[in-house]
């Protein structure tokens, strides 16, 4: 029978098993994201304004215009992210246990 701290191991080992799957994934996706903004950024035209400075009005509206796409771009990531994780609230030892040995053999 496996004592106290052999499962406390034992679960620390799977939660970073875990985490270092996930943190690769970001660190993939976030190198992804950077070669693709940079890219985009490389094709944009030069933004020298031909018709003068912009008013402060119209600067403030299409600042808030902006913000409001971002923070609903940022809600719509946040519910997708929430719902990815949901299954793994559900997940029992047995779920656990395969998720930890694909961990593993993902770090590989």
């Amino acid at each position: 029978m496996a004592t106290a701290q052999q499962v406390a191991s034992e679960v620390q080992a799977r939660v970073l098993d875990t985490v270092r799957v996930g943190q690769k994934g970001m660190v993939d996706f976030v190198r992804a994201w950077s070669q693709s903004v940079e890219a985009t950024y490389a094709c944009l035209p030069d933004l020298t304004l031909s018709e003068g400075p912009v008013k402060p009005g119209e600067a403030f509206e299409n600042a808030f215009s902006f913000t409001k796409k971002l923070i609903t771009a940022q809600r719509d990531f946040a519910t997708q992210l929430f719902e990815a994780a949901v299954p793994a609230t559900r997940a029992g030892p047995a779920a656990a246990s395969s998720a930890a040995g694909a961990a593993k053999a993902g770090a590989r």
